[in-house]
């Protein structure tokens, strides 16, 4: 049963910042069968729980936002500089990705939240840090 749970759920360490505002961070720190899991915080006030979801054939690459009785969700566009990465191009490999957009998430946590700086953050790129590997871990 333990390694079961251990293939399932595998630690990882997985930063995500707002390029508008820095102190505005995701820290994906589980890796689960279909999501990486982890907290949006604000420095150490954490906002909610937050998944990274991979694309699969008929869906793209996603994200879902959870606190208490409210759930999110929509696309994540994801980019190597200026370039947008999708599964079925050749041109940029998935572990070149470096940053990436969550479609609708500032307009949907306007609807709980009117914090400016959460607001502004949300609504732009976050850098993808250098312990992501394309939703892998990144092995030293």
């Amino acid at each position: 049963m333990y390694f079961l749970l251990v293939e399932i759920i595998q630690p990882i360490n997985c930063v995500l910042v707002s390029e508008d505002v820095p102190s505005i961070s995701i820290v994906l720190s589980e890796r689960r069968s279909n999501a990486l899991k982890g907290t949006i915080s604000n420095e150490q006030n954490i906002r909610g729980s937050f998944y990274t979801h991979k694309p699969t054939q008929i869906k793209p690459s996603s994200w879902s936002f959870e606190n208490t009785n409210i759930k999110f969700s929509g696309e994540a566009i994801l980019l190597k500089g200026n370039e947008i990465w999708h599964p079925y191009q050749t041109e940029i490999k998935s572990h070149e990705v470096n940053k990436v957009l969550f479609s609708g998430l500032s307009s949907k946590l306007s609807k709980v939240s009117n914090e400016r700086e959460l607001l502004k953050a949300t609504s732009g790129f976050f850098i993808i840090g250098n312990g992501c590997y394309g939703g892998r871990i990144n092995k030293v």
